[in-house]
């Protein structure tokens, strides 16, 4: 426009300039986009997943979980990018999801979900019995489950739940613009098996006596910094409208313990409630219009927070920070907007069967190893509890063939694990999304990543994006320098020493044919559902009354207040996607909803006598005066007599620097500073008082 400034524009000139200037028609090429959420906690009484645990089964929930879905749609293309707050999604389960979906224009083929890999989610809905084991403990002896079928109740909620969260996004869609962001996300994770990290470099210190310090390229280098974003804005009324993000950063769902035994979604819950919230009120979004991150995972093998960050507030510290980069990523996306895009998806199912690769065989049976026995860094498993010993680097010495130093501690006997993968590649403008069938290591994230985009180069994809433990689970992806050290990565990589690169290998072929606009290879015979029905019958809808058991006392800030009542066993009496527990404050002779059991301050637990406990945290700066519980069933509804929330007394001056408590793992939920805010008093001896009336003694 400056440049036509001061010309004067006439005859067939004026219209072709006018032409250039006006905005692109609704044609097949415009870019439509839509979000949607959806609910998907079972009730509660299900082992959690990621311990593999008899022990830690749930007794409530911390935080809701979530599928998150963003739609995009382009010239009659579409695809779904989804992220549920899972320990993992079985290829099965997601193609009753896109069979469901058929009549809105999805298949196997472009509908990508993403398992946030949080370990406090359900276990007990794989396609294949070998992920639906539990472990015995020495408290649990007789809960030792090993191969059980799917219970088909659960595999059906989830089915139609993320069903619905895809069925919302595509009903939301409007004409849109894409763009993508990326930054690095440092002081977070680190590699918790660093002696096989170090192996990739020729280093080798068995378990236990290596150091980052030991990495030739660095400490950075041990880990997966790469925070990518893909930002979805509406155009509404002539401006951009923001309504959320894809998100992958590489980082185990394992802050939270199995000490821990409530449902959350771990760190993946801040990150995505306080990004979201950011985006909503940076681009003042109308309330009625949904907007989601959906953070899903990358490259997260051997990464962690968990050995530096522990329990629920721990979980929140991690998310604050996620959500911080996501942000950062976000505005620069913000920056590269277009309606202008490629959008095309590849998809391909491969079989091991024993196929060879560059460096050798894969096996034609899944093989567990003995590292699988005793755990990982973060906890270790019921076995390492009797014995002390861990299992890590544990080696055949005359190992040979596609399974190599492999001890092996379970093999599969036919139909116990699957023995094909499927592959997809989504083409969004200039990046590429591959997705990984399960849990990647760091370094051989970033070997994928470097062979993939030297693949495509002067394709125009200047980079290419992991999709992590997406549309099927078959455990662990290590590259073979890690997998011959036979850590817990490389024990339960299950196809042998090549299973990487014959990943790796197929995914190659199939962004050659998305670029050169040929068919993906045919897929090889396959059944991902292994028998089992999304037909079960739905939950029970839980008890049609509900009875006050025990009133809160006044509580302080950074305290716990509690309510008892009795309604329905195990959860049941919860409504999907609404709040069930409430806070209410009460502000100009009103109550206000200020809380609910779908953030992050509360904790309900619930037996299978129908009695039901919920607490809530106020944080360091809630709001004081007058609150109550409100309990919205399914059947029922409670509310609690007033109760007070008072000023925390539990400061301390040290040094003359006003302070919080730490946060206590396991009891306290909220995260707070570890300094305060001075306000009147400062941190002075005697009574201090930081800006929000908390007070030191």
């Amino acid at each position: 426009m400056r440049r036509l400034r001061g010309w004067r524009l006439a005859g067939p000139l004026t219209v072709a300039v006018i032409a250039l200037l006006a905005p692109a028609p609704q044609d097949a090429r415009a870019l439509e986009a839509g979000a949607g959420r959806s609910d998907i906690t079972p009730p509660t009484g299900y082992f959690l997943m990621g311990w593999v645990r008899s022990d830690a089964k749930a007794q409530g929930q911390f935080t809701r979980l979530f599928g998150r879905a963003i739609v995009l749609e382009q010239g009659g293309r579409k695809v779904a990018l989804v992220a549920a707050d899972l320990g993992f999604v079985p290829a099965g389960l997601v193609a009753d999801v896109a069979e469901r979906l058929t009549r809105r224009g999805f298949d196997e083929g472009n509908v990508v979900i993403s398992a946030s890999h949080t370990h406090s989610a359900p276990a007990g809905y794989a396609n294949y019995p070998a992920f639906n084991t539990v472990a015995p403990t020495s408290t649990t002896p007789t809960e030792f489950e090993v191969g059980t079928p799917a219970d088909e109740q659960l595999y059906t909620f989830l089915v139609q739940r993320l069903t619905k969260a895809i069925a919302r996004a595509d009903r939301d869609r409007e004409r849109a613009v894409v763009g993508w962001g990326r930054t690095q996300l440092f002081g977070v994770t680190e590699n918790r098996s660093i002696e096989a990290h170090l192996a990739e470099h020729e280093v080798f210190r068995e378990a236990g006596d290596g150091s980052f310090a030991l990495d030739p390229l660095g400490e950075q280098h041990t880990i997966d910094p790469e925070v990518s974003v893909l930002r979805v804005d509406k155009l509404t009324d002539g401006r951009r409208q923001p309504i959320g993000i894809w998100s992958t950063f590489a980082n185990h769902g394992t802050v939270v313990k199995p000490t821990f035994p409530f449902y959350n979604a771990d760190h993946h819950a801040a990150a995505a409630r306080i990004a979201e919230a950011k985006i909503r009120r940076r681009g003042k979004v109308p309330r009625d219009q949904t907007v989601v991150n959906a953070y899903g995972n990358a490259d997260e093998g051997d990464m962690t927070a968990g050995l530096r960050f522990s329990g629920p507030a721990g979980a929140t510290e991690v998310g604050r920070r996620e959500a911080k980069a996501f942000l950062r990523a976000w505005r620069k996306a913000g920056r590269r907007m277009s309606a202008r895009i490629h959008l095309r998806t590849r998809w391909t199912v491969s079989c091991f069967c024993g196929r060879d690769t560059a460096i050798g065989p894969v096996d034609e049976r899944a093989v567990v190893g003995l590292p699988f026995l005793t755990g990982s860094e973060e906890n270790r498993g019921p076995l390492y509890d009797q014995t002390g010993v861990p299992f890590e680097g544990y080696r055949n010495p005359a190992g040979g063939g596609p399974q190599g130093t492999k001890i092996a501690a379970v093999a599969d006997t036919g139909g116990v694990f699957p023995t094909s993968v499927p592959l997809t590649t989504v083409r969004v403008g200039d990046r590429a999304i591959v997705t990984v069938p399960g849990e990647m290591t760091s370094g051989m994230g970033r070997r994928l990543r470097d062979a993939t985009e030297d693949s495509v180069r002067g394709s125009g994809i200047r980079r290419v994006v992991i999709s992590g433990l997406a549309n099927d689970f078959i455990q662990y992806f290590a590259s073979p320098e890690e997998y011959d050290r036979q850590h817990y990565e490389g024990g339960t990589t299950l196809f042998g020493r090549a299973t990487s690169i014959f990943v790796q290998e197929r995914l190659i072929e199939l962004l050659a044919a998305l670029v050169a606009g040929e068919p993906a290879a045919a897929p090889d015979p396959h059944d991902f559902r292994n028998g089992v029905s999304d037909g079960a019958e739905p939950f029970p809808s839980g008890a049609a009354s509900g009875e006050i058991v025990a009133q809160p006392d006044p509580v302080a800030r950074m305290d716990r207040a509690t309510f008892q009542w009795r309604g329905g066993p195990l959860g049941q009496d919860r409504p999907l996607d609404l709040a069930f527990v409430r806070i209410q404050r009460r502000i100009d002779d009103r109550w206000r909803t200020i809380d609910s059991d779908l953030g992050l301050q509360m904790l309900w637990t619930v037996d299978e006598e129908g009695n039901y406990e919920a607490l809530w945290e106020p944080t360091f700066k809630q709001r004081l005066g007058k609150h109550r519980f409100v309990i919205t069933a399914r059947g029922y509804r409670l509310r609690s007599r007033p109760f007070a929330v008072r000023p925390a007394t539990g400061l301390r001056i040290v040094d003359g620097i006003l302070r919080y408590p730490p946060a206590v793992e396991n009891e306290d939920l909220t995260w707070r500073p570890t300094r305060a805010l001075t306000g009147r008093g400062g941190a002075q001896a005697g009574v201090a008082a930081d800006r929000y009336g908390n007070l030191a003694r």
